[in-house]
């Protein structure tokens, strides 16, 4: 077609808009009538185009989510971990506090956009983006472990305490395991994801998780669902078998048992199985902001069921002056007949 440049006047019409990932419509006008028309993609036609903004959170839902990741993070897992070092009467097993620990880094993970003021308004740098989502994807699995070493001392205390095996048997080595297998599966998660990252730097965005940088990966966030779903299988195990334990052990004693501190880790191990299963859910298949919601509420849940028991607030109330009592690695109860299960053997 020839078009005489004289006589041309170009008038440049969007004549429809359907979607973020439409390309928008431009069409050529001169006095005789229109003589042309051309599409321009506005964002490019890929299939991560199409995911912008997958999770859709109001202002009101960010806020809670930081100030669920802050305020544990900053303030009360640091408090209830300094009673527990710092206190002499309060005791607890290193996976207990490999947990706090675990959390308070993750916690601080989910701010890194609020300290660089990058939560709202432009994409932040792909860097920090990237750096902030290494972290992020290999959360769950690291939290996934972090909550099964813990299920998996319990299991091994009661178990033990069953079947009146003496503790005079060092177990440093599988201690020391059970300390690093999580951080092991972090530095996998984080290197994985850096390297999907750097090879398709178009994946990482914060639109698409709202709260934080995301990589958009289906086998990536595939891997994740599968290593997941296996330690959270485990930890459903263990902690079945620990109760049907515990239950045979009380029909033994005829209820002569201190069940309060085990009744505090199955109930947060379940808590940790619904959660991590949600948020594994909403890494593969993104919609709704609740379930990075309710995972942010982990580690307010171990402040409000490990920080409760009467050790720990006995330290806290350290001006009131309460008769000395000893207190073990695992129980908040003094070591007495009705909880020897778990006094006489607490660091198996």
């Amino acid at each position: 077609m020839h078009v005489d440049r004289r006589v041309l006047e170009i008038d440049l019409k969007i004549t429809h808009v359907v979607s973020p990932s439409t390309p928008l419509r431009f069409d050529l006008h001169s006095a005789s009538g229109p003589q042309a028309g051309f599409y321009f993609p506005l964002f490019p036609l890929s299939p991560m185009a199409s995911n912008v903004n997958i999770v859709r959170g109001t202002h009101e839902e960010l806020v809670a989510f930081l100030v669920l990741n802050l305020w544990p993070s900053h303030f009360g897992l640091p408090l209830l971990l300094s009673v527990i070092v710092f206190s002499k009467k309060v005791h607890r097993h290193p996976t207990f506090l490999n947990l706090c620990a675990g959390f308070i880094f993750i916690g601080i993970a989910s701010c890194l956009l609020l300290y660089a003021g990058k939560t709202t308004g432009p994409e932040p740098s792909k860097e920090l983006c990237l750096f902030q989502a290494s972290i992020l994807y290999a959360f769950p699995p690291f939290a996934s472990l972090l909550a099964l070493m813990l299920i998996l001392q319990m299991f091994l205390v009661v178990r033990a305490s069953a079947r009146k095996e003496l503790n005079n048997v060092s177990h440093n080595g599988r201690t020391w395991a059970m300390l690093i297998t999580p951080y092991i599966a972090l530095i996998v998660g984080i290197v994985a994801t850096i390297f999907v990252g750097v090879n398709n730097p178009d994946a990482v965005s914060r639109s698409r998780r709202f709260f934080y940088c995301s990589v958009q990966s289906d086998p990536l966030s595939g891997t994740v669902a599968v290593v997941c779903a296996v330690f959270l299988l485990a930890t459903v195990i263990l902690e079945i078998w620990t109760l049907v334990i515990l239950f045979k052990t009380y029909k033994l004693r005829k209820g002569a048992l201190e069940l309060n501190l085990p009744i505090r880790v199955l109930a947060f191990g379940l808590y940790v199985v619904i959660a991590l299963s949600i948020s594994v859910l909403s890494v593969t298949t993104p919609d709704s902001p609740i379930p990075d919601l309710v995972i942010a509420c982990a580690a307010t849940f171990i402040i409000l069921i490990f920080g409760t028991q009467k050790d720990i607030l006995r330290a806290l109330c350290f001006w009131r002056k309460d008769p000395d009592l000893k207190f073990n690695s695992l129980s908040s109860t003094p070591g007495m007949e009705a909880g020897r299960i778990l006094t006489n053997n607490s660091k198996v």
